[in-house]
């Protein structure tokens, strides 16, 4: 396992513990330019916004398909979603329970998916820029609850091995329990 995912695995499961990881370690992290096509999340659309709107950038369709790695802000979510959580350019936080279906999330959000024996734990929100590495799609996916998503990283089976086993979903108890201000 690279040093990388090594360093991910820590931040995720620290962030769980609710423990502090230092962004300063997470910078240090040095990378073998052959394992993986870093893209950028800045770099999903053509710059700049011509007359059509919106257009996917050539890097992201060459990206389709392949190992790459993106670094953004995990989604802070007030009702974390099982197996799931989603990468964006700056930081966010959603406020489901009192916004419903409005959200202020940037167009170039990624969903990032957890391996499928992993699809029922809840990945607690880590601060801070995060970088990961998966097989990258652009495709069209449209989520039971009408939502759609183009942009998606798949994980490697062992990416969240080193979270206990006690962040899977929970009845609203301990460090998963629903809280909300306004």
């Amino acid at each position: 396992m690279n040093t990388f995912l090594k360093t991910a695995l820590l931040a995720i499961s620290a962030g769980f513990f609710g423990l502090t990881v230092s962004t300063q370690v997470r910078s240090q992290v040095r990378w073998d330019p052959n394992e993986a096509t870093p893209l950028e999340l800045q770099a999903f659309f053509k710059m700049p916004i011509g007359p059509k709107g919106l257009e996917v950038s050539d890097k992201v369709l060459k990206a389709s398909g392949q190992k790459v790695r993106l670094t953004g802000y995990m989604v802070k979510n007030e009702l974390p979603m099982p197996g799931v959580f989603m990468l964006a350019p700056r930081p966010v936080q959603m406020s489901e329970h009192a916004d419903g279906d409005a959200n202020d999330l940037p167009a170039s959000v990624c969903w990032v998916y957890l391996a499928d024996h992993q699809k029922n734990w809840l990945v607690p929100h880590v601060p801070g820029l995060l970088t990961l590495e998966g097989q990258f799609t652009f495709k069209r996916i449209e989520a039971s609850d009408g939502s759609v998503a183009w942009f998606h990283l798949y994980l490697a089976p062992d990416a969240v091995s080193a979270v206990s086993t006690d962040a899977r979903l929970s009845q609203g108890s301990g460090p998963l329990q629903h809280s909300h201000s306004h």
